[in-house]
């Protein structure tokens, strides 16, 4: 699927294509041309016939070498011959035809694309329930994910648990679903950020640890490990991620702010030793002069 048309009558008039520059390139697909290629050679094209779509989607099958399905090859190539052509063959193959119906036709991704840009941008306030409902839509797509990260963040607190519940049982299936293609949507990052908002500090910094091997070193990123070590009350290995935060970037005033009352933490039970030793040996003084 991409942008093109697979309607011969919308080529008609149309100047030099149009090349669209985004990292490549790209040019409008004629998906007819592409269908009547398959269909000739003996296979069949499907066409989403919706007209109205930035993102067209077509399939295109060739049988096997023992399934030739060119049966009449005297048949004409004009008017609706080739879509007859096309329909008889798709009736041999049932559970493609209904697959695609099912998942192009009645709801494809040009209207998954859509909804999702609607909500995003048509609405100024998204419920943390209609986010879910399309992340739920879209098998938790890590892109839906990411778009909607700060509606997530924002308003996870406030919510039951019920809803908590539901983004913690599909909050993992954005992970098995991504794929590391653009370090500037650092989905790793964002999901430990979901899990220490829910105080689950444990997964939080497991994929803190997946943001750094994957995207690389942060000072936030490491700053924010340190967060996850603080409140599992490890405060050594908290100490070390500040450090290390502070040592990527020596100006992040958080991570210095935390280093210190980290180094308060650790100092306490020192503290508390050398009070309790004081106290002991008052004890045995207090007792010594009594027996004399």
């Amino acid at each position: 699927g991409d942008k093109g048309n697979n309607n011969p009558e919308f080529f008609s008039g149309l100047m030099d294509p149009h090349i669209a520059v985004h990292g490549s390139f790209s040019v409008m697909v004629n998906y007819h041309a592409i269908g009547m290629y398959f269909t000739s050679r003996g296979g069949f094209a499907v066409h989403n016939p919706q007209e109205e779509a930035s993102l067209k989607v077509s399939a295109f099958v060739l049988p096997g070498v023992n399934e030739n399905l060119n049966d009449e090859p005297n048949r004409p190539w004009t008017g609706d011959s080739i879509e007859e052509r096309d329909q008889e063959r798709l009736a041999k193959f049932p559970y493609l035809k209904e697959a695609f119906f099912n998942h192009v036709e009645s709801f494809g991704p040009n209207d998954f694309f859509v909804m999702q840009k609607a909500l995003k941008e048509d609405s100024t306030a998204p419920t943390l329930k209609s986010v879910v409902a399309l992340l739920k839509l879209g098998d938790w797509d890590p892109d839906v994910f990411h778009k909607f990260r700060d509606t997530i963040l924002n308003q996870i607190p406030s919510h039951g648990n019920k809803l908590r519940n539901d983004m913690l049982r599909g909050i993992p299936r954005v992970w098995v679903n991504h794929y590391t293609l653009d370090k500037d949507k650092d989905v790793a990052f964002e999901i430990g950020r979901f899990y220490y908002g829910v105080r689950d500090y444990s997964n939080a910094l497991a994929f803190y640890k997946l943001s750094a091997d994957t995207v690389g070193a942060h000072h936030v990123t490491s700053h924010n490990m340190g967060l996850c070590k603080y409140s599992l009350k490890e405060f050594t290995e908290a100490k070390t991620y500040f450090e290390e935060s502070l040592g990527l970037n020596k100006d992040y005033e958080k991570a210095k702010t935390w280093l210190e009352k980290v180094i308060v933490e650790l100092a306490a039970p020192q503290v508390d030793v050398l009070e309790k030793s004081v106290e002991k040996v008052l004890v045995i003084e207090d007792d010594s002069s009594s027996e004399d």
